[in-house]
């Protein structure tokens, strides 16, 4: 059954559209609008919370509740966990099974953006779920070399590998580009995740860029296709556009 408050923002989002309420104009107080209704006035506060959220009218203490627009927000934004939760989710190690410099071929180096010749460090790594022991990810990472010295830390460091950058030489990601694509899971990554031959997943390339544009690290993330469903939840923003 719909809630009083529901019903009420319904009523006044309705009002607010048919310009019964204009634009520019003041809402009733809070008292009237509780005695026309027949509602509690802590009932229509949160019918105003929610007229509010849509990007209809804007409350002042003082100044009254004004009527914005007419329609609500057209633009969205993502709500989601932070990232770590998204991609590993909640409870996972790093695992760090091999460390060694490499110099980019050409292959290597239009993988990372980089340029044929240049070091970088190569960690090999995944991420196990804590509670089953289950390989949730494989994962290679190249950081330019000039950040090497953190490679010895990883593998007890709890965060990103660029906040350990940051932490070291002072260098901020200012940028993080990400391209995903389908992919056939080779089969020493099938034999490792326990999978079986053939098996298809998602490959999620990121390129964590400083304020140059530089790449500082490259991440390549293999993730099987029991892990490769991807949802999100659009919420409308705060923001008013230009034109409305």
């Amino acid at each position: 059954m719909e809630t009083r408050y529901a019903t009420l923002s319904n009523q006044l989002t309705k009002r607010i559209g048919t310009g019964e309420y204009p634009v520019g104009d003041y809402l009733p107080s809070e008292k009237q609008l509780a005695s026309e209704f027949g509602v509690s006035r802590p009932t229509v506060r949160r019918a105003l919370e929610y007229v509010e959220a849509l990007g209809l009218i804007s409350r002042r203490r003082g100044d009254g509740t004004k009527v914005l627009a007419r329609k609500p927000f057209t633009d969205y934004r993502y709500t989601t966990r932070p990232v770590d939760d998204l991609l590993y989710g909640r409870g996972a190690e790093r695992i760090v099974t091999g460390i060694n410099e490499v110099v980019c071929d050409e292959l290597l180096a239009d993988r990372l953006k980089s340029a044929p010749g240049k070091s970088w460090v190569h960690i090999s790594q995944h991420r196990n779920d804590l509670a089953t022991g289950d390989m949730l990810v494989w994962g290679d990472v190249y950081i330019d070399s000039k950040f090497g010295s953190i490679a010895p830390r990883l593998a007890d460091y709890p965060g990103f590998i660029c906040d350990l950058i940051e932490e070291e030489y002072g260098i901020a990601v200012s940028e993080i580009h990400q391209e995903i694509r389908p992919v056939a899971i080779t089969a020493a990554i099938c034999q490792a995740m326990k999978l079986p031959q053939g098996s298809l997943g998602l490959e999620m390339t990121r390129r964590y860029l400083n304020n140059q544009k530089q790449p500082v690290e490259v991440s390549i993330n293999i993730f099987p296709e029991a892990r490769s469903v991807y949802s999100i939840t659009l919420n409308r923003t705060q923001e008013r556009g230009s034109t409305r």
